[in-house]
């Protein structure tokens, strides 16, 4: 199999292993708004971005793992892999302890937090609360298996496995639904754990690794790496997850409506963060082998391809979105959160195009070193944000995004301008993570505000066959530095 090709089928594989949830939320999420009441289905929704935020150091752990077992396994250092997953697990342990008592805080003082919930379905959110957050808290455990296959090149395995899984779920919520937010929760649980431990069984008929308590030897490089990516996951929640607790609180009566727009949102953006995951093996080997132009590359023609297709793809959703979300929701339902989606897809899609660079850092074991540019967006985006929704609602969380993103972006194009080799670097830099966010950005609020679309259209029609044809030929030299990678291993 071609370095590309081996690229492509971890991509897709990482698709399912990191937004399987997502995608899950796609299929049952018509079912739930039309099964739950309005308020059960918004509990259910915070309920789980809860747990998202705790999977905020999965996502990091798995990545952690992934990096240093492609490196190990490329120097043939098994102890060195060994010591490195037994550190990780027992700093996972720790994490495990502390998300145990704030937990058992949070249970406590859930009516002062949530005091939009109504009384008579209080103490079954609080259940609720309590299954789905254990489930994910458990699974942070389960990333160690993941950020091995992820490492070795075999994403299929575990994602075969998170597939399945979310399958049984989707069944067992049709089933368990009209029991209420307890059974839903419940077998959320059950079918989570059972699906860690058959990730668990397929890690050791490829390692037999044993667990112990302790840590074995330095580990300054870990704590620095897996530090490194759990301060940008946080930051990242900042902006992507904290939506939907600021409107839980100012704009609770329209929390479904925003949930159901960024659930579809969130499963569009994952599909691009979940392709360009898998491009740390090939950017480890050619920084193994030195070749630090082949890194430039490899990020910026991915960056150029990232940027035109989101240009592509919000103009493209403008015209589609709304039949497309009434077919999934229902009419009522799907023109309610069509008042949002748009604005949601553009704002979060365009941070995007700056993480193949973050992938090169993550690489490198740099991303600690810039880990105060996302803080300082992710807070920046938080205070917009509830700035924003208490004066315009639910979209605000929009409107805060965008202006926060363009600002880290631009910051971000200066500094990998200054950092690139290649030659002309910093006009393709800055038409990627600046010019072209920004008309696609003008693009869909002119789209959406003004009834000027005929003399508009022209223009969008040159612009996007100019945008098909720069794509199709940064895939071919994508393809070309991948393929070349190969011959590395």
């Amino acid at each position: 199999m071609s370095g590309f090709n081996r690229l492509i089928k971890n991509s897709l594989a990482n698709i399912i292993n990191g937004f399987s949830n997502v995608i899950l939320g796609i299929v049952i999420s018509p079912f739930l708004i039309n099964t739950l009441s309005l308020e059960e289905f918004s509990v259910w929704s915070i309920c789980l971005q809860a747990g998202i935020a705790v999977s905020i150091f999965g996502v990091a752990g798995q990545i952690t793992i992934g990096r240093f077992t492609s490196q190990f396994k490329f120097n043939n250092d098994e102890l060195g892999l060994s010591k490195v997953i037994n550190n990780y697990f027992n700093i996972i342990l720790g994490i495990f302890l502390f998300f145990i008592l704030v937990l058992t805080a949070f249970i406590a003082n859930f009516e002062s937090i949530f005091t939009n919930i109504p009384n008579d379905i209080l103490f079954e959110s609080k259940v609720s609360f309590l299954f789905v957050f254990g489930s994910f808290l458990l699974g942070v455990f389960s990333t160690v298996f993941i950020g091995y296959f992820i490492g070795i090149e075999k994403n299929h395995i575990t994602a075969n496995i998170n597939l399945i899984s979310r399958v049984f779920i989707g069944i067992a919520v049709v089933f368990l639904a009209d029991y209420g937010l307890v059974a839903i929760a419940s077998g959320y649980f059950v079918i989570n754990v059972l699906s860690y431990l058959f990730m668990y069984k397929q890690f050791r008929a490829f390692e037999k690794h044993h667990f112990s308590f302790g840590l074995q030897g330095k580990i300054d490089e870990l704590i620095k790496f897996f530090g490194g990516l759990t301060i940008w996951n946080v930051a990242q929640f900042l902006i992507s997850g904290i939506g939907i607790f600021v409107v839980s609180i100012y704009d609770f009566e329209n929390l479904p409506y925003f949930v159901l727009a960024m659930t579809m949102v969130n499963a569009i953006v994952g599909l691009l963060g979940a392709i360009v995951n898998p491009i740390i093996q090939p950017i480890v080997k050619l920084n193994e082998a030195d070749n630090k132009k082949g890194v430039d590359e490899l990020v910026t023609a991915l960056s150029m391809i990232f940027s035109l297709t989101i240009f592509l793809g919000v103009n493209i959703s403008n015209y589609i979105s709304l039949p497309i979300l009434q077919l999934w929701v229902g009419s009522s339902n799907g023109e309610l959160a069509n008042q949002y989606f748009n604005y949601l897809l553009v704002a979060f899609a365009i941070r995007m195009v700056v993480a193949p660079y973050g992938m090169k850092l993550v690489a490198n074991a740099q991303q600690l070193k810039i880990a105060h540019f996302p803080v300082f967006e992710g807070v920046l985006n938080f205070l917009l944000s509830i700035l924003f929704v208490k004066e315009f609602g639910a979209v605000g969380i929009a409107y805060s995004t965008i202006l926060s993103a363009l600002v880290i972006m631009l910051v971000y194009a200066i500094k990998y301008s200054k950092e690139n080799i290649l030659a002309q670097s910093t006009l393709i830099i800055f038409l990627s993570f600046i010019i072209i966010p920004s008309v696609t950005v003008l693009s869909v609020f002119l789209l959406n505000s003004m009834d000027f679309i005929g003399y508009f259209a022209i223009s969008l029609l040159v612009a996007s066959l100019l945008a098909i044809y720069l794509i199709i030929i940064n895939v071919f030299k994508v393809k070309l530095i991948v393929d070349n990678t190969k011959s590395l291993t």
